[in-house]
This record gives structure tokens, sequence and C-alpha cells, in this order.
């Protein structure tokens, strides 16, 4: 039997089947992996093997820290605390969000917390000083792209760990670049040109979060937990720790000085992101074992030359994002095929990273939508909230189409 064309086709057909099902893909992963398992004859302990344990324990232990983190109310402080470098000048607020945003993402929680986190403040200020707060949301979302895939976030994590199963190593730096020169840019293209906010005229009303950042300190509890971070990416960086591990020390330390309430932080981990991820993994990896991705790499292939394949992968990548999970799905399905496309290979996995992240401002996606339930959380109509829709999806495709271009171009053959 064609077990390659199969398995490939269970794939697709698992990822559409969870989007329009509302069901956690990684379920429907490892589910699906179980019947293709015994019709290809492959034992029950084999595909269990397929379950990447360093993977979770990273993504856990991480996804530990900055939950507490965030409990605390460390990671909202900090923010607000760097807004308040804009002094309440609202043409300052967009660069500022930006660059909030990557560096809270780069230092840890990644792109869906600090989405989360930036959308709130962002509804806050926009509420305060009268400003749309469409025009502002895309802000956070392209920050905290720009800095989520550093080496020490859950979904840079992914990237690296893939990256590495291809045999290339330290790509932790040239994903980072890579995806913080894409975001900034078209960041840029939203300022000026978009939404226009150089020529920005209205006078802001009293910014609540930027007086709060001025006046309110950080706790004990916050200064613990701050001291945490940069002892976790000490560990990792100089002693060459597992960041999972490092993460888990960290953790163990906060709660025994009572800067977090482990059973509160335990209940909100995104226990949902992280069998998505290790599900669909388990069903890659099966796919992989039938030569399902050797023969996506090879009908790739014959669509590509070295100049095109950047930006078809990235485009590709984005198309997939848009109905499944960046990290989850995208990055694990679309990096192994790599070696196989015949072109710059680094430039491939940015251009993987960095269309899979740029569709993630659609409400579709979690960032996505975690920003309109933001917005909608205020006093709006449904047609308010049905026109926000339609412009996060076309600021999606733009971002998207906006990547590939760069692709085009050889921007990610530099880093």
């Amino acid at each position: 039997m064609n077990f390659d064309l199969i398995s490939l086709l269970i794939l697709c057909a698992t990822i559409v089947a969870a989007f329009l099902l509302k069901i956690n893909s990684g379920v429907v992963a490892i589910a699906v992996s179980l019947v293709l398992a015994r019709c290809a004859g492959i034992a029950d302990k084999t595909l269990i093997s397929f379950f990447d344990n360093n993977l979770f324990i990273m993504l856990l232990g991480v996804m530990l820290l900055f939950g507490i983190a965030q409990e605390n109310g460390t990671l909202e402080l900090l923010a607000k605390k760097i807004l308040a470098l804009c002094g309440g000048k609202v043409k300052l607020f967009p660069p500022i969000l930006f660059l909030v945003a990557a560096l809270i993402a780069a230092i840890g929680p990644g792109p869906i917390t600090v989405s989360a986190l930036m959308a709130v403040i962002t509804i806050a200020l926009a509420k305060e000083t009268n400003v749309p707060a469409m025009r502002l949301l895309p802000f956070g979302a392209l920050g905290s792209f720009a800095g989520g895939l550093s080496p020490i976030t859950p979904t840079g994590i992914v990237g690296v760990t893939q990256s590495e199963a291809i045999g290339l190593n330290d790509m932790g730096g040239q994903i980072l670049l890579g995806l913080a020169v894409a975001n900034f840019l078209y960041a840029v293209i939203l300022y000026f040109f978009v939404f226009r906010w150089h020529s920005y005229k209205v006078a802001p009303r009293e910014v609540a979060a930027t007086e709060t950042g001025k006046s309110q300190r950080f706790n004990l509890k916050q200064w613990f937990t701050l001291g945490g971070i940069a002892a976790m990416a000490a560990l990792t960086i100089f002693l060459k720790i597992n960041i999972g591990l490092a993460a888990f020390a960290v953790s163990l330390i906060l709660i025994i000085l009572r800067a977090g309430d482990e059973g509160v932080v335990l209940k909100k981990l995104s226990w949902g992101t992280l069998i998505m991820i290790t599900g669909v993994g388990i069903l890659i990896s099966l796919v992989t074992e039938l030569g399902g991705i050797d023969l996506l790499s090879a009908t790739l292939n014959k669509f590509m030359t070295e100049k095109t394949a950047a930006g078809i992968i990235t485009a590709l990548a984005g198309v997939m994002s848009w109905v499944s999970s960046a990290s989850g799905v995208v990055m694990p399905t679309l990096i192994p095929t790599v070696p196989e496309l015949g072109a710059n290979a680094p430039a491939l996995v940015i251009g993987i990273c960095a269309g899979a992240h740029a569709a993630a401002i659609s409400p579709l996606s979690s960032c996505g939508g975690l920003m309109l339930a933001a917005y909608s959380s205020g006093d709006i109509t449904a047609k308010e909230r049905n026109k926000a829709f339609g412009q996060l999806f076309l600021m999606s495709a733009g971002g998207v189409a906006f990547c590939a271009v760069l692709g085009l171009l050889g921007l990610y053959n530099i880093f």
C-alpha cells in the first residue's frame, strides 16, 4: 500500500478536521496516529516513542515559570513601566507597543502570552486616549512575533529543535533576527502607509496605564520573579543547562519564596497548547516514518527554484497557519521538508517561521482571536465586531504576502 501518499493526505485531513470540528488538533492527531500506525503495521510501543519528551519538558518548564510571572503581575507591570516612556504622546504608542512586546516576548513568554497581554493594555490605552483600537492592536502582536521566537521561548524552542533535527544547529539567533526584521518592516508599513500614525493629530487624554507605570513599584515577589527569569537565562546561556530543567528549578525557588501560587499557575497552564504541539508531533513523526514528508518535499521541489523557494514556502506556511497552529503544526510539518528543497536551508526555515506567524494576526488564530476578544470586551456593536474581524484578517493576509515577497527578494538569505 502507498503509505507515503496516504499518510500525507491523512495529515492534511487531520488539520482541516480539527479546525472544522473545533477540536484540539493534538487530540485528533494522536487518535488518527493509532489507526494509521495499526494499518501500516507499526507497533504501539514504536508509536509512543515518537512522543518528544525533551520538547515537552522544555515547553512545560518555560510555561510554568512565565505562568508565575503572569500570575503575580510581573509581566503586566513591566509592560506598563516601559509604556511610561512614551509620556502620553500618541504617535509613540505603536513603536512603544512593538518594542515592549518584543522585549517581553523575547525573555520567555512567547507570542501568544505577550500578544494577549499587549491586547489588554492596548485596549486600555485606546479607551483612555480616544484612539481607534484597531489602529493600535497589530503593533503589539507584531512585536510579540518579532521577539517571540528567541531561543528561550516555547515557540523558539520548537523552531530550534526542528532545525536541529534536519542538521541545522545554532539557528536560534538567525530565526530571531529574521523574524525581528520581517515584522519590524511590516510594522513600519502599517505605521506610515496604512494607518498614517506619523500624521495623527488627536490630542490624548490622560493615560492611566502610563501613570501607573510611573508610580507603581515592583513588589518583592516581582523582583524575585525578574531575578528568576534572569537566572534561567544565565543557566541556559552560560552553563548550557536544558532550558526546561532550568525553568523548573527557578520555578521551585519562586514557589518556595511564595512569589507565585502553584495551584493557580498549574490550572492556568496552556495544556491545550502542549497537547497540540506534542500530539501533532507524534503524527508528523509517523508520517515521516512512512515517507510522507519525503513525498511532500519532492512535490514542492517540482514547483520551486532556488530563487523562488523561500517565497513559496513562506506563503504556504502562512496559508497553513490560518487553519492550524504555527508552532504546533506548521513548523513541525514544513521544516522537515527543507533539506530536500535544494535551496538555502536556513533561509527556508526563517521563511516558514515568518509566514506562519504573520498569519497569526488572523482572528482564526490564537493571537488574532485574543486580540478580537480584547476588542470585543468593550462597548461595541455586532457590526463593529464583524468589521474588526475582517480588518484583522486583511492585516494577516497582507503580512503573509509581505513576508513571501521578502523571501522572493532574498532577504532571509542574509541571516
